[in-house]
């Protein structure tokens, strides 16, 4: 038989070819693993740079104080109208997104924690009115700078701007499943910025006088709020490492901190308030004190939440295993 014949009774053939091995599919846990571990880095970045823009703040004012060679201001706010001028700012700024970012526990904490990253850029952008000012108030009392107007109208413009897109989004975004203290948290976030909205510009110039104050009181309210939200919910995964203090101890700290916030804005109200009604002239450096014991308590708060949830989220452990939802509903 010839090369060119074929046998009419072929053999099988030695071995069938063999595709290339390629990569070989991981599980579904290990998959889990490898995006929880820079999850949770990046949700431990964003924590630790909140309590470090806290402190780059704090550091600042300090240095001015102590050496600076400009006016002493009786408010953290007034520093605004100084070399820390940026440093307030920014710090403040760049806060808000974080507050956002994080997911507290789920329902009002969160909630909570958004409006709180809401409204903490206008603190920055609204600066404190005092008198006297660079460029003169009259006799007409605390007012803005003129030449800082444009700025304070600019900036307050696309933060409403910026806010109405990230409503829109969370309104389009929000899923069938969410609670109803989520659901009714993103009404009063709305709300709030509505109302912010319709102020600036119905009441323009009542806005530049007194927004950076209103601003603060609601930023300390609804950190005020979730601590004590905090306390009455700290999760404990049934395992895993310590937390460093046990549920109770943490439970505890929130209620004080909560306690120790609304003690603090009221007081500060009170003794404006009687102080006005009687005409006296207040200690030049209440304020500034009352700025200080609440950004205090605020790191306090937060470095104890960081601890907390340090290893595991607590959003993450209620998934995981299994916990209730904090507002109750199943």
């Amino acid at each position: 038989m010839t090369d060119d014949e074929a046998d009419p009774n072929p053999g099988p053939p030695d071995s069938a070819p063999q595709a290339p091995a390629g990569p070989r599919r991981p599980a579904p846990e290990a998959v889990v693993e490898a995006l929880a571990s820079p999850i949770r880095a990046t949700y431990r970045s964003l924590r630790v740079a909140i309590v470090a823009m806290a402190l780059l703040l704090a550091i600042s004012i300090v240095i001015e104080v102590l050496w600076g060679e400009g006016q002493r201001f009786g408010s953290i706010s007034g520093y605004f109208y100084s070399p820390v001028r940026n440093v307030l700012v920014g710090t403040l700024v760049a806060t808000g997104p974080a507050l956002i970012a994080i997911k507290g526990r789920a329902g009002w904490e969160d909630s909570l924690l958004d409006i709180a990253g809401m409204v903490i850029p206008l603190v920055a952008f609204v600066p404190v009115p005092f008198d006297p000012v660079p460029g003169g108030c009259g006799d007409a009392g605390p007012c803005l700078p003129s030449d800082l107007v444009p700025a304070v109208d600019n900036n307050v413009t696309a933060l409403l701007l910026v806010g109405a897109a990230v409503l829109a989004f969370a309104w389009r975004n929000r899923g069938r499943g969410s609670s109803a203290a989520g659901r009714a948290g993103l009404v009063v976030t709305t709300v709030v910025w509505l109302a912010f909205g319709v102020w600036f510009v119905a009441g323009h110039a009542s806005f530049l006088l007194r927004a950076h104050y209103v601003a603060a009181v609601v930023l300390f309210a609804c950190i005020s709020g979730a601590a004590a939200y905090a306390a009455r919910h700290v999760v404990e995964p049934p395992v895993g490492r310590p937390k460093g203090m046990s549920p109770e101890s943490y439970s505890r700290a929130y209620r004080l901190i909560s306690l120790f916030m609304s003690v603090t804005v009221v007081a500060a109200g009170v003794a404006g308030l009687v102080g006005w009604l009687r005409g006296g002239q207040q200690w030049p450096y209440t304020l500034f004190v009352v700025e200080a014991v609440l950004l205090v308590l605020f790191v306090v708060f937060w470095v104890l939440q960081t601890g907390e949830n340090w290893d595991e989220d607590a959003v993450e452990t209620a998934a995981r295993y299994g916990t209730p939802p904090a507002d109750g509903t199943s």
